[in-house]
C-alpha cells in the first residue's frame, strides 16, 4: 500500500463582483481571520509544534494583523494581511487565498496547436486537434535509445491515464537505454499514481518515511467527507480505518502509515539509465516521487534549481472562509521523518544541476545521459 498522500483540494467558488463598503470590507475581513486563527490553532498539523517554538511572536504577529484587518479598506489589503498571519508557519502547503471564477469555456472549434506525441491510451495527438488537459502524462520516443515521459500530475484522477500509459508501452521502456522523466510543473496529488513508474527505476529497496494525521474534529469529518466521494478507492482504503481512530483519540496523531520498505522483484536491465528533471513546480507528491526514485542506481535528479518545498505536512483541506471570498488550505497530516529531515520552503537540491544558457533542460537531460554511457 503506497501512502496516501493528497493534492490540495481546492473549494470552488464565484469570487464576488460588488464592491464592499469600507466598513463591510472590515467587518468581513475579522470574521476571516477569527475563522483562520481558529481552523489552524485546531486542526493544522504543525501547529503545536511551531507555535510553541515561538508563541511570543505569534502573539504578537497576531495582534498587528488584527490591527490591519479592521482598518482593511479592500478585499485584496484583507487577504494581504491573513496570508502575513499564515507566513508565520513557513509551511507552503499552508495557504490562503482569494475565490476565482471558474476558467471559461473555449469557444466551440477552438483549437490550440499542440505537437504529435502518444498519449495515455497509446493514440497520436496530431497538430491542430484541440488541447484536453495538459496534465495528462504523455510518452514519446525522440530517437531509438531514449524515451521522454511528461508527468504533469499526480492527482488520483490521472492514475489510470499513468498506468495505462505505462502499461502500453511497457515492452519498448524495457527495451530502451535511456528514460527521461519530466515533473518540473507537477503539482503533486497522490503517491499511487506513480505506482506503475517505480518498477521501471528500481535497483534497491527503497525506504520511505510514514505519515500520521492530527485527530481533530475537523480532520475527522474531512476524512468522512472523502470517502463519500468518487475519490479513488485506494485512497479511501488508506482512510477507512483512520475514522474511527481519530473518533476515539482526539488531540493525537494517528499514523496513516508507518516507516517501510518499498521492494520489487526484479531489477530491470533497461532502461540503464534515468534523469528525473526537476523545477519549483515539483511539490508535494512531486517530492516524495523524486525521495523515492532518487535511492535508485539508475536514478539521476537533475534541475536548474530546487524543487518547491512543500513535502513536510500535506492531506491539506479546503475550507471556504465566512466572507465567501478567500478560501484557506489546511494539512491536516506531517511526515515521520519530522524534526530531524526537512524540505519545507528549501526543497530538494537536484544531484545535477542545468546550468543557465544550457538550453531546453529534458535536451540537456539527454545529453547528461547518453555521456554517460558505457
Amino acid at each position: 500500500m503506497r501512502s496516501l498522500s493528497l493534492a490540495l483540494f481546492a473549494v470552488a467558488g464565484i469570487a464576488l463582483t460588488a464592491s464592499p463598503a469600507r466598513g463591510q470590507v472590515a467587518s468581513s475581513c475579522i470574521a476571516d481571520l477569527d475563522s483562520v486563527e481558529t481552523i489552524v490553532r485546531r486542526d493544522y498539523a504543525g501547529y503545536r509544534v511551531k507555535e510553541a517554538a515561538r508563541s511570543a511572536e505569534l502573539g504578537a504577529l497576531s495582534d498587528s494583523v488584527r490591527a490591519d484587518a479592521r482598518s482593511a479598506a479592500t478585499d485584496a489589503a484583507c487577504t494581504t494581511a491573513l496570508q502575513r498571519w499564515i507566513r508565520f508557519f513557513r509551511d507552503p502547503h499552508l495557504q490562503i487565498g482569494d475565490v476565482t471564477p471558474p476558467p471559461a469555456t473555449p469557444a466551440a472549434g477552438a483549437a490550440t496547436r499542440e505537437s504529435t506525441t502518444v498519449s495515455h491510451s497509446g493514440s497520436a495527438a496530431s497538430a491542430g486537434t484541440p488541447s484536453v488537459d495538459r496534465r495528462r502524462p504523455t510518452l514519446a520516443f525522440p530517437n531509438d535509445s531514449t524515451a521522454l515521459l511528461s508527468l504533469g500530475d499526480f492527482g488520483d484522477r490521472y492514475k489510470p491515464a499513468i498506468d495505462s500509459l505505462i502499461a502500453a508501452h511497457r515492452v519498448r521502456l524495457l527495451a530502451t537505454p535511456y528514460l527521461v522523466i519530466d515533473v518540473r510543473r507537477n503539482g503533486g496529488g497522490w503517491t499511487g499514481s506513480y505506482e506503475a513508474v517505480l518498477p521501471l527505476l528500481y535497483t534497491d529497496p527503497i525506504e520511505v518515511h510514514g505519515m500520521e494525521v492530527w485527530a481533530s474534529e475537523g480532520n475527522t469529518a474531512y476524512l468522512k467527507s472523502l470517502l463519500a466521494s468518487n475519490r479513488a478507492e485506494g485512497i479511501k482504503r488508506a482512510i477507512r480505518p483512520l475514522v474511527p481512530q481519530m473518533e476515539a483519540r482526539p488531540g493525537q496523531f494517528i499514523t496513516i502509515m508507518e516507516n517501510r520498505t518499498v521492494r520489487f522483484d526484479s531489477v530491470h536491465a533497461m532502461p540503464r539509465a534515468v534523469a528525473i528533471v526537476v523545477g519549483r513546480g515539483c511539490v508535494s507528491t512531486c517530492e516524495q516521487f523524486v525521495l523515492d526514485a532518487r535511492q535508485s542506481r539508475k536514478v539521476s535528479i537533475l534541475g536548474t534549481g530546487n524543487t518547491g518545498g512543500f513535502v513536510d505536512y500535506g492531506n491539506a483541506r479546503g475550507v471556504r472562509l465566512p466572507s465567501n471570498t478567500r478560501d484557506l488550505h489546511v494539512p491536516s497530516a506531517r511526515s515521520k521523518r519530522l524534526p530531524e529531515i526537512s524540505y519545507d520552503v528549501l526543497g530538494i537540491t537536484p544531484g545535477v544541476h542545468v546550468p543557465a544558457g544550457a538550453g531546453d533542460p529534458l535536451e540537456f537531460a539527454q545529453r547528461y545521459l547518453w555521456a554517460k554511457r558505457p
